[in-house]
């Protein structure tokens, strides 16, 4: 840093939380959970389905009362939402990423139904009660370790290649319901200080922001670095639905008749008019209705529809079973 900047400090224009990757509520794995629920034919399979697009949207509800909290704070920093992070054999699914001039800090939320308690030994046990009233308890991963590990995962990927490597980074674990109680009375220190509730976001930012004896300030050039090298580094991943619930194609239900009707003319006629030939060339509506009756869902089932021999199945077969899914 140069004398002047030392003597008069550097120029800030970021007076206000500004979100280099944007929270939205169109979550893409709930939109293809929603759209493979429409799809899957009743049973077990379709209930654990149900069952995902209900804790998907409980634990979203929850990261944007965090995103409120952070988007309201009125404090200089940079933020971003849902950034996954590989690094060699390690991966690190970050809720959210806060970078000021003089930390970065991850957060990670948790929407749990019920209470929390965590003991001397750092354990966690969340308490719940069934609909007659009885108490249970169940112990669940330390989130402290799961946060630790992206700390890691952070420093070793982004400060050290970056050469911020005295970069303070800190973690913290974000109770995103506001019914849970937490209860830290026993915990050790180091658990009690990254444990919050999500209305407490600002007060501790606050807190590592004004903390003297950290001296370090970075440029809101450099600040803007480390958040675009995180989004560069971002790797969404494409989760095998198909493999994740164990669906063959007998577990997908059957358009109606009549819609599937309407769609395969449709799709003979705009076919036909692309190709300036009969639409009868595409299939006739003998041809149609067989096809219809045997439901082909893979372009080998398609050869055992009349006038679907090899030729005609790898011109159309694709559109065709695509109509049937």
């Amino acid at each position: 840093m140069s004398f002047f900047k030392q003597l008069f400090g550097q120029k800030r224009t970021i007076k206000s939380p500004i979100f280099v990757k944007e929270f939205s509520k169109d979550n893409r794995q709930l939109a293809a959970l929603q759209e493979l629920l429409q799809k899957v034919v009743d049973g077990e399979k379709k209930d654990n389905i149900e069952r995902d697009i209900k804790l998907l949207k409980y634990g979203l509800d929850g990261e944007n009362n965090v995103y409120f909290e952070l988007k309201n704070s009125f404090l200089p920093i940079l933020c971003l939402h849902d950034v996954r992070i590989a690094y060699n054999d390690y991966v690190a699914q970050l809720d959210f990423v806060v970078i000021s001039h003089k930390f970065i800090c991850l957060l990670e939320t948790k929407k749990l139904s019920g209470n929390i308690s965590i003991d001397r030994e750092g354990n966690f046990v969340r308490i719940m009660k069934t609909k007659d009233g009885k108490e249970y308890r169940e112990g669940f991963y330390s989130p402290i370790t799961q946060t630790m590990r992206h700390v890691d995962i952070i420093k070793h990927s982004l400060l050290n290649e970056m050469k911020f490597d005295k970069l303070p980074i800190y973690s913290l674990v974000v109770m995103a319901n506001a019914k849970t109680i937490v209860n830290k009375y026993n915990c050790p220190a180091e658990i009690e200080n990254v444990i919050i509730k999500y209305d407490q976001i600002k007060a501790t930012l606050e807190r590592f922001l004004n903390d003297r004896t950290n001296t370090y300030d970075l440029s809101e050039k450099h600040m803007y670095d480390l958040a675009n090298r995180l989004v560069a580094l971002h790797s969404p991943i494409e989760m095998d639905l198909m493999a994740k619930y164990r669906l063959s194609l007998d577990d997908f239900s059957k358009k109606p008749e009549e819609q599937l009707r309407e769609e395969l003319k449709a799709y003979r006629l705009q076919t036909s008019r692309a190709e300036k030939i009969k639409a009868y060339y595409i299939f006739n509506n003998n041809e149609m209705e067989d096809l219809i009756a045997k439901y082909p869902r893979t372009e080998e089932e398609l050869l055992n529809v009349k006038g679907f021999g090899k030729a005609k199945v790898e011109k159309y077969g694709g559109a065709n079973t695509e109509y049937l899914q």
